[in-house]
């Protein structure tokens, strides 16, 4: 799918640089150069000051751009935009129809959006779905774009009872990654970005005054509560019941 709509795109906005000729010439003053027949500069030169300057143009003036492919919902045709979290897939029949999905999703992906029954989303009151992101799957709205809700489906294991150092608004919590390995998290988000593969601790640092440190161990260098921001450290000794999961963090 990325790579369909990444050749449409060069195809019809950047066509003289995907021309077989021009990819040709190219070629053969690139091998001039390294035979020592050409000078690199004026041929870099020539290349890239029309290509930056093409590129600025397309990045002022194409919003959209759109797939060949309609809308299941509604048969218009699809459209790539550009939304507060990135690229997304929209109908261009918005916002008669919201049906939206993200663009690395395959048609195959697609049909497996499963509608939790009995559960709406808390803020828009429409329906609830899993979705596929780029880190897993995940519980939004139906609703997106207008509603951006959206929570995991596997809730987070517990609390740090530490405040988020950036937002000052969420706790910490304790995650697992696709994978099963643990870090920790702001619960704002994503409105809150932040978060550490290290346990954090409600002790500020020292030396640049950041209000939370983090329990990081090693096998060489045993363990030590650093600070994320200056990566001041100093000897830690860590409870019994912390010692695996600091060190399966590390």
């Amino acid at each position: 799918m990325v790579g369909r709509m990444v050749h449409k795109f060069l195809k019809e906005h950047f066509t003289k640089y995907v021309d077989y000729d021009f990819t040709a010439n190219l070629e053969e003053e690139l091998n001039e150069i390294s035979r020592g027949e050409r000078d690199w500069i004026p041929v870099m030169k020539e290349f890239w000051e029309p290509l930056k300057k093409l590129i600025e143009e397309k990045t002022e003036s194409i919003k959209d751009v759109t797939l060949d492919e309609n809308c299941p919902k509604c048969n218009t045709p699809l459209t790539i935009k550009n939304g507060k979290n990135g690229l997304f897939i929209g109908c261009t029949g918005y916002p008669d129809c919201n049906y939206t999905r993200n663009v690395n999703h395959t048609e195959h992906q697609e049909n497996e959006t499963q509608i939790l029954e009995d559960q709406q989303c808390p803020q828009c009151n429409s329906n609830l779905i899993i979705k596929q992101g780029p880190y897993g799957k995940f519980i939004g709205c139906s609703g997106y774009p207008d509603c951006r809700y959206l929570k995991p489906i596997q809730e987070p294991e517990d609390e740090t009872g530490v405040k988020c150092p950036t937002c000052k608004k969420g706790d910490m919590l304790k995650r697992r990654s696709k994978k099963g390995k643990i870090f920790f998290s702001c619960s704002c988000y994503p409105d809150c970005k932040y978060a550490v593969w290290n346990k954090p601790v409600n002790d500020p640092c020292p030396q640049c005054k950041w209000p939370m440190l983090t329990i990081k161990t090693t096998k060489k260098s045993g363990s030590k509560k650093v600070c994320e921001e200056c990566k001041y450290s100093e000897h830690y000794e860590p409870p019994e019941e912390d010692d695996d999961e600091s060190r399966q963090a590390s």
